[in-house]
C-alpha cells in the first residue's frame, strides 16, 4: 500500500481542488455541448469550460502567492470577455444568456474550489446541471402554470425564505415545549407536501388509476382518501374492492411518515417504532395487492382533485392543532396517570398522526429514559387512527367495502397490539 501513501503525499490541497474545478468544467461543458450541438458558433464547448474552471482555480492559486489583485484583475477581464462573446451573438440573433452566465458561474466555481468550498461548490454543479438539461420541461412546466399556481409558489417562497428565518427562536409554553420558528418550519413542510402533492395530481397523470390517486392523497391525509374512497365506493359499487385497497394503501404512507417525523425530532424514538411501523407497512400491502390483482379496472376511477395549490389556512390549522396536542399531551403527563397519558395519545391520534408524533418525539427528545414511553403513545395513535379509517369505511361504504379494508386494517391493528403486549411483558 506504499503507492497509497506516495499518492495522498502527491495529492496536496491545492492539486485537489484543480482535479475536482477541472471535473466541474468538464460536467458543466458536457451539457453544453450536448444541448447546442445542433447551434453553429456556439459560444462554449467541453473544452472552454474545463478551461474556464481552471482558470478561476488557478487565478486564485496564484492571487494568494503572489499578488493579491491578480485574481480582481483576472474576474474583471472574464467578465469582460464574457460580455464581448455576448456581444457578438447578439449580433447574429441570439439572445439567449444561459451559457454566458453558466461560464461565469463556472469560473466562480474554481475560485470557490481554490479557496476550499468544494463540497457547496458540486452541490451548485448538481444544480447547474439540473437547470441546464430541463430546458424542454422547465419551459413546457411553465406553459400549464396558472395564475393561481404562480402566486402560490410565490407566496410559499415569501413564507420559506423571508418570513421564517426571521421567527424567533425563544421558548415558550408547558417544559418550552414551543419554539416559533420550529412552528414556523412545520408549516413549511406541511405547505411543501400539499404543493408537491398538487403537482404530482396535475402532471403525474393521477387519472390512470386508484393506486395513484391513493399514494397522492395518502401524502396529505390517509384519512381524508378513507372518507373520499368511502364515498365514491358507493357511486361504483364495482370498484368497492379496489377503492378499499386504496384506502389501506394510503393509510401505509402514514406509517412512513410517523417513522420519518420522529428519527427528524428523536431517533431513539424511531428506532423503537422501526420494526412494529415496518410490519405494520408490509402487512397492510399485501391485501392491497391481492385486491388490485383481482380488480385491475381501476382506471377507470375518478381521481382526487388537486385542490388548492398552496392552502395556508389548513397548514395553519395544523399547526393549531400541533400546539392543542402538545399542551393537551403536556398536561396529560402532568396530571394523569400514564395509563390515562396512553389514552390521550390514542384519543389525539384520530385527529391527527403527525402532530402527535411530532409532538411526543420533541417531549422524549427533551427528557431522558422516555423513548419507550413515547414510543408506546404514537403506536396508540397510529392504532387508533387506523380504527378510525376502518370506521369511516365501514360507516360510509357499501358492504362489499368492509372485507379489503377490515382485512388490511385488521392485521394492522393485530400487529400493534401484539406489539405493545410484547413491550409490557
Amino acid at each position: 500500500m506504499d503507492w497509497l501513501t506516495s499518492l495522498s503525499a502527491y495529492l496536496t490541497p491545492a492539486l485537489i481542488s484543480l482535479i475536482v474545478s477541472a471535473g466541474i468544467g468538464l460536467i458543466i461543458g458536457l451539457e453544453r455541448e450536448f444541448n447546442t450541438r445542433d447551434e453553429p458558433g456556439h459560444v462554449g464547448g467541453i473544452r472552454t469550460f474545463v478551461l474556464v474552471a481552471v482558470l478561476g482555480n488557478v487565478a486564485d492559486w496564484f492571487s494568494k502567492n503572489t499578488n493579491s489583485g491578480l485574481l480582481i484583475a483576472v474576474s474583471a477581464g472574464f467578465f469582460l470577455l464574457v460580455c464581448v462573446a455576448y456581444y457578438i451573438q447578439t449580433q447574429k440573433g441570439k439572445i439567449g444568456l444561459t451559457t454566458e452566465v453558466a461560464l461565469l458561474l463556472t469560473f466562480l466555481l474554481g475560485v470557490a474550489n481554490s479557496k476550499g468550498l468544494m463540497q457547496e461548490s458540486l452541490a451548485v454543479v448538481v444544480l447547474m446541471a439540473a437547470v441546464l438539461s430541463l430546458k424542454d420541461q422547465l419551459h413546457g412546466f411553465i406553459k400549464q402554470v396558472t395564475e393561481e399556481e404562480l402566486f402560490a409558489f410565490i407566496k410559499f417562497i415569501v413564507l420559506a425564505l423571508l418570513i421564517l428565518p426571521l421567527l424567533p427562536t425563544e421558548p415558550f409554553g408547558p417544559d418550552n415545549l414551543l419554539v416559533p420558528r420550529e412552528l414556523g418550519y412545520i408549516v413549511v413542510v406541511v405547505l411543501s407536501i400539499s404543493f408537491a402533492g398538487y403537482l404530482l395530481l396535475k402532471f403525474g397523470s393521477p387519472s390512470k388509476g386508484i393506486l395513484l390517486s391513493a399514494v397522492i392523497g395518502g401524502l396529505f391525509s390517509s384519512t381524508m382518501v378513507a372518507w373520499v374512497f368511502a364515498s365514491k365506493s358507493r357511486e361504483r359499487a364495482d370498484l368497492a374492492h379496489a377503492y378499499g385497497s386504496g384506502i389501506v394503501l394510503a393509510s401505509t404512507i402514514m406509517f412512513a411518515r410517523v417513522f420519518v417525523w420522529a428519527s427528524i425530532f428523536a431517533f431513539p424514538v424511531a428506532k423503537e417504532l422501526f420494526l412494529p411501523l415496518l410490519i405494520m407497512l408490509l402487512v397492510s400491502l399485501v391485501p392491497s395487492w391481492q385486491v388490485l390483482r383481482q380488480h385491475n379496472k381501476s382506471d377507470e376511477a375518478t381521481p382526487l382533485s388537486p385542490g388548492n395549490p398552496l392552502d395556508v389556512k389548513n397548514a395553519i390549522f395544523f399547526v393549531l392543532l400541533y400546539i392543542s396536542i402538545t399542551l393537551l399531551m403536556s398536561a396529560s403527563r402532568l396530571w394523569l396517570t400514564p395509563s390515562l397519558t396512553y389514552l390521550s395519545g390514542a384519543v389525539a391520534g384520530i385527529a391527527d398522526i403527525d402532530a402527535i408524533s411530532i409532538s411526543t418525539a420533541k417531549w422524549a427528545a427533551g427528557a431522558s429514559g422516555q423513548s419507550r414511553e413515547a414510543a408506546i403513545i404514537i403506536l396508540l395513535a397510529v392504532m387508533s387512527n387506523s380504527l378510525f379509517k376502518w370506521l369511516v369505511s365501514v360507516f360510509r361504504g357499501p358492504v362489499s367495502l368492509r372485507k379489503p379494508v377490515g382485512l388490511g386494517f385488521g392485521l394492522v391493528l393485530l400487529v400493534g397490539f401484539g406489539w405493545l403486549v410484547f413491550w409490557w411483558v
